[in-house]
Order: structure tokens, then sequence, then C-alpha cells
């Protein structure tokens, strides 16, 4: 009885120490994913000059987005998680927000950022900001 308590601690202790750290480590990765095949192309770990770029690109902002479809054919959908929650207020949006979608491809005239609000319903938006460092790092050239 008393080896099953020492067990049963053990595994308390270990999960409740290692199974968040992993769940916050995968929730923490940038990831690139190719549109045309469905896949992710390239991961990385986000950090503070990411969320300048998504900081930038957010200020921005031009207009909400008016096509039916906004999500292209061919490109990158680029999922950046912050490392710290971020205001968000313009016209269009007021919110807090701790991840940002990038859309961005070859056809396109200008990239997109989508911005989730409070009730998770996805909002697009025109951004005027090439993300340089965004696109410079992944190599995602066009």
């Amino acid at each position: 009885m008393k080896l099953t308590l020492k067990l049963l601690a053990i595994y308390i202790i270990f999960f409740s120490i290692f199974i968040p750290y992993e769940r916050t480590e995968a929730a923490s990765m940038i990831k690139v994913l190719d549109i045309k095949s469905n896949s992710v192309i390239k991961e990385a770990e986000t950090s503070v000059e990411m969320d300048d770029e998504v900081i930038k690109a957010i200020k921005s902002i031009k207009r909400v987005t008016v096509q039916a479809s906004p999500i292209p054919q061919e490109g990158y959908l680029i999922k950046i998680p912050l490392t710290k929650s971020v205001k968000v207020e313009n016209k269009w949006f007021n919110d807090i927000i701790s991840e940002v979608l990038i859309v961005s491809g070859p056809t396109m005239k200008q990239d997109r950022i989508i911005l989730y609000n409070d009730e998770n319903v996805p909002l697009f938006f025109d951004i005027e900001y090439k993300l340089p460092v965004l696109k410079k790092k992944f190599k995602l050239n066009e």
C-alpha cells in the first residue's frame, strides 16, 4: 500500500512538472504552413523580435479584408504566438491578443493579418508592413 502511494505521488509530481512545460514549449513555436501542400514547412521558437514584427504589422493595418476568399491558393500561413499578450485598439478591432496569423503569398498584392477576438472569431486585415525580419528568418522570398 505504501509503495502504491509513493508511486502515485511520484506520478503526480512528474506530470505536474513536465506535462505543462511540454504544452508551453509546443505552444510557443512559430509555424509556417505551405497553403498549397497544407503542411508545416518551418518552425522556430517565438521571440521578442517576432513580437516587434507583429506589432509593426498591426500598426500598419490598412483596412478590413473585403475578399470573399481571403486565403490564396498558394503562399504561406504563419502562426505567431506572442511572448506577451498585446492590447490592439483601432477602429476595427479592440481586444487583447496572444497570437496572430499572417497570410503571405506571391500572388497577393498585400499581406494579411488574422486577429481573433475574445469570442474566437477571426478577423482579416490588409497590412502595409512587408514583414522583412520574418520573411528573412524563414526564407520566404516570393
